[in-house]
């Protein structure tokens, strides 16, 4: 050993060895790149290979030769030198086809490693022993011991580094581990033989022998194999170790799951996690006896079964399918899968299979709420379509007839608002309940929204069939509904539709259906009414007014008219401000017909701002003793904000709030008596005059005159119109005035249209007259003249004389 260490730490080979190992380095980055170079064959790696080792070794052996012995340069022993070559060649090759194995272990790579050192081992020992013949070497077996293992490990741990996947640059690796290969193994040929001295003590020893290069490589070899090969066991033991935990950790990590998991080639299940166990109840050995197509009611897609597509590699989208669990039960599953390589190295599709059972319940409940109503479990909109889409295909290829019934119930607003939401709730639900008993299996009950509802009667012999039903439907509603304590009462508006005659599209069937519901109501409610043709002229021309109505109130085309009101002594006291709307196609508009329709579409609120504001506007330039009158319609005195707006309107036109009167209906103190007295009662607080319109019509409660501050009664016409002819009519009106007077309240008398009228009121005591016969409603500038005279009382005068 000594010799062997002295020769390589030699400063006089210093430069050889240098030389040696960069060319050793040079050689072993192309064997390396050769065996590396997937893109050739398997033979042609292994040939290259062999080839870049060959030439390495000798390359590295001769110059390390003629560098240490330079008297001995470009002596080539040409026949020992191609054996030599032949050998490293063959070596070289077997090594490469170890490493290439495909069940790589460590005990391979070491014999790969083994069978390359002896190769060169071989090489570097037969070459140097023909050159110096006829003499006989004597070795050092321990060096050449030694030599051999750390030539055979260095040869393992190169092959092992390279097919390491761990290894962060496995082929640099790799390279210096072979170069240093290359390098020490001629370096170690040399330095491990005896100097010439110890030749003769080594022959006369009894004990010993000289030993010939074959023996010596052979011996040592052999120990090197023994002694690598017990290392590659050990760590082989400590690799199945790990393996098998790390095997266990990945079964526990599969198993922990909540998918289950199927590894597969084609048909064939190699493994499987216990989650997809517990899914079909079957074990893995049962599952491995299994055709993978087996475990579903439908076989999955080629594309599944492969885990791949052509030229891709991605995870595809979701395949759903039926799983055929314990009992032959169906659990949907969605399924993905994908391609990757198993344990033994070779491709595998590996699928998820997950239990969508949650999922697609889920996704029912969805779609039932998304088709029917919450609150009566109903078929809502929707869902009526769809259905109905479908009757109406079929009526039109069979030819049979199909009635849609359109239904709106009558009373439930008030319901709603007195007794409460959860108490109209509880009534749609009875409603409901009500009318599906009267109907057969076939009829078909949605619900639209709110206390609209819709019935389809599949093939009816006549319409007669309809009204029948429709007939049942109304008497149905006549029994209270018992609702928190209380009785409720509500009727229903039927309009009916038949298929085709009223429509062949599902639409269109609605349409007409719930046309007819609308006449039904405008013909007192609790009716029938069948779609005829030509019905839905009045509601085109009712929706293209009120077109008319919002685009009249953007433009600024609604007028205002003023009709003047006359005390008992023939002054002018007051107008009243009339809207009225001159259309530029129709004509004027009464505003009988425009008013309602302002009412119902909400127009009537920035239509009683606007009358209200002009109104004090063009009042604030009269006289300040004649006074302006301005209606209030339900949903204007309905608002929070009405003292506000009035507030607002008397600041922003200077006019004084005495002058400003403002009129209310019975029927506004009907729907909320305590916030409409509250209303009436901060208007009298902030100047504003009250009084109370149409009073004798409607329930005339002698209770609002005496809990309501109201400056003035307004007698409806109905009584005036009929006071010269009707006793009974003048007796009230009478009483009117006499109660009126008693509580403190003015009385004005509207629709004085003859003399004999305007005299018996102002005989008895009528504070204030109004009427065509004083005067008609006229436009401002009129209004405005006649607010400016001084002897106002001249016309009242003339009238009674005549």
């Amino acid at each position: 050993m000594e010799r062997l260490f002295t020769f390589l730490l030699s400063e006089q080979h210093a430069v050889s060895h240098f030389t040696v190992t960069a060319l050793a380095f040079l050689c072993g980055t192309l064997a390396i790149q050769c065996l590396a170079a997937t893109r050739f064959k398997t033979n042609i790696q292994i040939v290259l290979f062999g080839i870049a080792i060959t030439t390495g070794n000798l390359v590295s052996f001769f110059d390390t030769l003629w560098s240490s012995y330079p008297y001995l340069l470009w002596h080539i022993p040409l026949v020992t030198t191609a054996i030599a070559a032949i050998v490293v060649f063959i070596a070289a090759c077997i090594s490469a086809y170890f490493y290439l194995c495909p069940r790589r272990t460590i005990k391979t790579v070491i014999l790969a490693g083994c069978v390359l050192a002896f190769g060169l081992s071989f090489s570097a020992f037969t070459i140097l022993v023909s050159i110096v013949k006829p003499f006989v070497l004597a070795y050092d077996l321990s060096a050449v011991l030694s030599i051999m293992v750390l030539g055979s490990t260095l040869c393992g741990f190169a092959f092992w580094e390279l097919g390491s996947l761990a290894a962060i640059r496995p082929r640099l690796f790799a390279s210096i581990l072979l170069a240093l290969t290359l390098t020490v193994l001629p370096l170690g040929s040399m330095g491990s033989v005896l100097p010439f001295g110890e030749w003769m003590t080594v022959i006369q020893t009894p004990d010993s022998a000289s030993f010939s290069p074959i023996g010596v490589i052979a011996l040592s070899e052999f120990i090197a194999i023994i002694f690598l090969v017990g290392i590659a066991s050990l760590l082989d033991i400590r690799v199945a170790v790990a393996q098998q935990k790390e095997g266990d950790r990945i079964r526990h990590l599969a198993d922990g799951t909540f998918e289950g998991l199927l590894i597969c080639r084609g048909s064939e299940i190699i493994d499987a996690n216990q989650r997809i166990q517990e899914m079909t109840g079957l074990d893995l050995t049962t599952l491995k006896h299994r055709a993978m197509p087996d475990l579903f009611v439908s076989p999955p897609s080629e594309r599944t079964l492969s885990g791949r597509e052509a030229g891709s590699s991605d995870i595809f989208a979701p395949e759903q399918l039926e799983l055929v669990g314990p009992g032959m039960r169906r659990i949907p599953v969605e399924v993905l899968s994908r391609d990757m390589p198993y344990v033994d190295g070779q491709s595998a599709a590996v699928l998820a299979v997950r239990d969508i059972t949650e999922r697609k319940a889920a996704e029912e409940h969805i779609r039932y709420l998304a088709l029917h109503d919450s609150l009566t479990s109903l078929p809502n909109r929707r869902g009526l379509e769809m259905v109905l889409a479908q009757i109406v295909e079929n009526s039109r290829q069979t030819g049979s007839e199909s009635a849609v019934l359109g239904l709106d119930l009558d009373g439930f607003k008030a319901v709603n608002d007195t007794l409460g939401h959860y108490a109209g709730d509880l009534l749609l639900k009875e409603v409901a309940a009500r009318f599906q008993k009267q109907l057969r299996d076939s009829d078909y009950l949605a619900r639209l929204g709110g206390d609209e509802f819709v019935i389809i009667l599949r093939n009816i012999s006549s319409k007669d069939d309809a009204v029948k039903l429709a007939k049942r439907l109304i008497s149905c509603l006549w029994q209270p509904f018992k609702l928190s304590g209380h009785d409720a009462y509500v009727g229903v508006s039927i309009g009916i539709a038949v298929s085709p005659r009223d429509g062949d599209t599902a639409q269109m069937l609605l349409k007409s259906s719930d046309i007819a519901m609308y006449q039904a109501k405008l013909h007192g409610k609790g009716q029938v009414c069948e779609f005829a043709a030509g019905m839905d002229a009045d509601l085109r021309e009712r929706h293209d007014l009120e077109l008319d109505l919002r685009r009249a109130l953007s433009r600024g085309e609604l007028k205002i008219h003023y009709q003047p009101l006359f005390d008992s002594s023939g002054k002018l006291t007051a107008f009243e401000a009339l809207a009225r709307w001159p259309h530029p196609e129709r004509g004027m508009i009464p505003p009988d017909r425009f008013i309602p329709l302002a009412e119902e579409t909400g127009l009537i609120v920035p239509l009683g701002e606007w009358v209200l504001r002009t109104a004090c506007k063009v009042a604030s330039t009269w006289r300040s003793d004649i006074s302006i009158a301005v209606n209030l319609s339900p949903t204007q005195f309905q608002r929070v904000d009405l003292v506000e707006t009035v507030s607002a309107v008397l600041k922003e036109t200077g006019l004084e709030p005495w002058r400003l009167e403002l009129e209310v209906t019975e029927s506004l103190l009907m729907e909320d008596t305590a916030k409409a007295l509250a209303l009436v009662t901060s208007l009298r607080e902030r100047g504003v005059r009250v009084a109370l319109d149409d009073f004798g019509t409607g329930y005339s409660s002698l209770a609002y005159l005496h809990n309501f501050p109201f400056d003035k009664v307004k007698v409806d016409r109905t009584f005036i119109n009929k006071i010269t002819n009707d006793p009974n009519a003048w007796t009230i009106v009478e009483s009117i005035i006499v109660m009126s007077h008693k509580l403190k309240l003015r009385v004005t008398a509207e629709g004085i249209e003859t003399g004999a009228q305007l005299s018996l009121l102002k005989g008895h005591g009528c504070d204030e007259m109004q009427g065509f016969l004083l005067g008609r409603p006229m436009p401002e500038t009129e209004a405005s003249l006649l607010a400016g005279e001084k002897q106002t009382g001249r016309k009242m005068h003339e009238i009674l004389r005549t």
